[in-house]
């Protein structure tokens, strides 16, 4: 039997930084429901299991497991606060009746922006430039030998809300875009004024720049192995600020070191946050951490968003600030 005052678990992991008060939540969904911060840490994931909450909050750097979703007996639906859901068994929570929301349609200009921010730093050798400044020298050549924005061919790998926000960017560089999306519509590619491409390979062996823009799933893990990252053109920049485990980091190091891709701009690596040290300082590798998704008004509309379907749960009302998971 539910309880006509439910709890509401906000989820979060040690020294992670989302939740350090609730008080945004508490205003959205007090009086109908009691908010309480939850913080775990990974290998205390047990404590989850007896958890006396009917809803959850859930910030990305928490797993549930199937152990959760079976043992758990309060739990009704989980609010991810994050565009992904791979931290999350969605399969055992569909087999034991729990819903599972996530909200995609937060910070999309964040991460867009900060697609081409990674992108512009290292067209433009910025960060050799600083250093060179930094130590006390003042010649432009050493930035080498950069390419024209314009002309290039930028692949979009995943044409969903960010991956055309990022195309739509490119283009105004001049930059021609390609993407590779085989569940987008077809027909789409006309109303953008973009090329499709059939075959990730495709895509891969003719862009100056490919940018990660799909979901972590079975089928997408390692999407670019060592195979991928060898079809590449030789100096091209590959961006990602999607999801780490689209890129196989050890396959990344050789590839790397033939140039192809000869630059990564990455706001997210598989395993994170323990990046291995060769990436960590690779001269040309730019590195972010996870921090693509934040801005001030961007964290507070993922928060207003979660705690909003949550309220829209308890009431009975239609789930709209959040989606459900397929």
């Amino acid at each position: 039997m539910y309880r006509d005052n439910p709890s509401v678990a906000v989820v979060d992991a040690p020294g992670a930084g989302y939740v350090t008060t609730t008080d945004l939540e508490e205003q959205i969904i007090a009086p109908r429901g009691e908010v309480h911060p939850l913080i775990v840490a990974q290998d205390e994931r047990d404590r989850l299991h007896d958890l006396d909450a009917e809803y959850l909050i859930l910030w990305h750097r928490v797993s549930l497991d199937a152990a959760f979703f079976e043992r758990n007996k309060t739990c009704r639906a989980v609010v991810c606060a994050s565009v992904g859901y791979d931290h999350v068994d969605t399969d055992a929570a569909r087999t034991n009746g729990i819903a599972v929301y996530h909200v995609p349609h937060y910070g999309t200009e964040e991460v867009a922006d900060h697609t081409l921010a990674l992108f512009l730093a290292l067209a433009r050798r910025l960060q050799g430039l600083q250093e060179h400044a930094r130590d006390g020298g003042w010649d432009w050549r050493v930035i080498g030998a950069p390419r024209r924005l314009r002309g290039m061919v930028w692949g979009v790998v995943g044409l969903g809300r960010i991956g055309l926000a990022v195309a739509q960017r490119a283009a105004a560089f001049g930059i021609r875009v390609v993407f590779h999306d085989p569940y987008n519509h077809p027909g789409v590619e006309k109303a953008l004024g973009i090329e499709r491409r059939h075959q990730l390979d495709e895509l891969l062996r003719e862009s100056d720049v490919v940018s990660l823009h799909v979901p972590l799933a079975p089928d997408t893990r390692h999407l670019l192995d060592g195979v991928r990252l060898h079809q590449m053109k030789q100096g091209a920049i590959l961006l990602n600020t999607a999801r780490g485990g689209l890129i196989d980091v050890a396959a990344l190091r050789a590839a790397l070191a033939e140039e192809r891709p000869a630059h990564v701009g990455l706001d997210v690596v598989e395993g994170e946050p323990a990046i291995p040290q060769w990436l960590r300082s690779h001269e040309r590798a730019l590195l972010s951490p996870h921090a693509a998704f934040y801005s001030v008004e961007s964290m507070a509309e993922l928060r207003t968003r979660a705690a909003e379907a949550v309220l829209q749960m308890i009431t009975g009302a239609p789930v709209t600030s959040a989606f459900p998971v397929a």
